[in-house]
């Protein structure tokens, strides 16, 4: 993992280097850029790991160039100073809320304070500000271009390799608990349940990209939306199991009378029928309880907590229901 990390920040930090570049080049050779920070702020701003965000940091970054400089123009003729940045600020906040671009607010708070605390900008008028604009356009477009040019992103196979790391760590995950219930497992490791939460931070990531880029593709028929909560729901009722085993005084045989129990790490099987996992029936669990001299609370709450993953992972099979093989 941290070889990973590590060569994903290594391709991260080329791609700012070269947008950066190529944008310096650009102002530094056009006459018309006066000031080759904006399109630098722009270029950094922008720059993500996938060309989806880059639009949507870009979207933001322009549409709070835009109000900012319609903003401090305005206040500009009445005003200078901290006290037409304050002004400035209560009227631009309030708009981009109004106008839902709040993805523009941290540039319109940089623009705007770039314009009231510099002196040189004390002659701003309309041709200046179409000046700004024309120059984070440029670090926009460099920061678009170079995500898209350099290691883009295949986020459908991306998303299914991260499906696949999900169904290898939670079956294991599912054996450990099944062992554990028949006493023939040690203490299940700390870091396994981060390791899952990971796993679903960049699946979603992932898959939200693809649904905002592609509206109506393949992540829309596939409902990798849906699978996501779902794969939520099982790392969630997955690791309250860890837990609530933990606290049981002792190991029964008991439980083996639930045919579900014995397939419970096999669940995450493509090829396996879920609809033969059934929970245990109330009566049987506090008679089981009755025996092993076990809570009876914390029996029937193990119980429940699996009736829930049990359920999840149904419905998981169900929302993959064209991913699997016979």
């Amino acid at each position: 993992m941290t070889a990973e990390l590590n060569q994903q920040a290594l391709k991260n930090a080329i791609k700012y280097f070269v947008a950066a570049a190529i944008a310096g080049s650009i102002a530094l050779a056009t006459d018309q850029v006066s000031f080759i920070w904006y399109p630098l702020l722009a270029v950094v701003m922008c720059m993500d790991e996938t060309e989806t965000r880059v639009i949507a940091a870009s979207r933001g970054r322009m549409l709070g160039t835009v109000a900012a400089g319609v903003v401090g123009f305005v206040v500009h003729t009445v005003l200078q100073g901290w006290v037409a940045l304050t002004v400035s600020l209560l009227i631009l906040v309030p708009i981009l809320r109004w106008c839902r671009w709040q993805a523009g607010l941290a540039t319109g708070v940089v623009l705007l304070s770039m314009l009231f605390l510099v002196a040189e900008y004390s002659s701003l008028d309309w041709l200046y500000i179409l000046n700004r604009t024309i120059d984070t356009l440029i670090g926009v477009l460099v920061a678009i271009a170079v995500s898209n040019l350099l290691w883009p992103i295949n986020r459908l196979a991306e998303i299914y390799s991260l499906d696949l790391k999900l169904r290898q760590l939670l079956s294991k995950r599912l054996l450990n608990i099944q062992q554990l219930l028949f006493g023939t497992a040690a203490a299940p490791e700390a870091q396994v349940p981060l390791e899952g939460s990971r796993l679903i931070g960049q699946l979603s990531q992932l898959v939200n990209d693809e649904l905002r880029s592609r509206p109506h593709g393949a992540a829309t028929r596939k409902h990798w939306r849906q699978r996501c909560i779902l794969w939520e729901r099982v790392n969630h009722h997955s690791m309250q199991l860890l837990r609530l085993i933990s606290w049981l005084p002792a190991t029964f045989d008991g439980l083996e009378q639930g045919p579900w129990l014995n397939k419970l790490h096999q669940s995450l099987n493509t090829k396996l029928d879920v609809t033969e996992l059934n929970s245990t029936n109330r009566r049987q669990l506090l008679k089981v309880a009755s025996q092993a001299n076990i809570p009876p609370l914390l029996l029937l709450a193990v119980e429940d907590e699996l009736h829930r993953l049990i359920s999840s992972i149904k419905s998981l099979q169900l929302a993959s229901n064209a991913e699997i093989s016979a």
